[in-house]
């Protein structure tokens, strides 16, 4: 086998994979995001907005704050 050749199968063996982590990082930000944007979707419904509005109001009765209806 020639040197040369012998030289690009050690160059193969032996890549780098810096790559690979900047890749990894990109799917976990577009991940991140695409999960973001469905917690937002989510909290603009009407029932998610009771659902909050009626933990708050139950929280300040709890502190003995009345007459407070948000």
């Amino acid at each position: 086998m020639s040197k040369a050749l012998v030289a690009v199968r050690h160059r193969l063996r032996t890549r780098s994979e810096r790559g690979a982590a900047t890749a990894e990082y990109a799917v976990s930000v577009v991940a991140a995001c695409g999960f973001g944007g469905i917690l937002v979707a989510l909290l603009k419904s009407d029932l998610m907005d009771k659902l909050l509005r009626a933990i708050i109001n139950f929280a300040l009765q709890i502190a003995g704050v009345d007459g407070v209806q948000l």
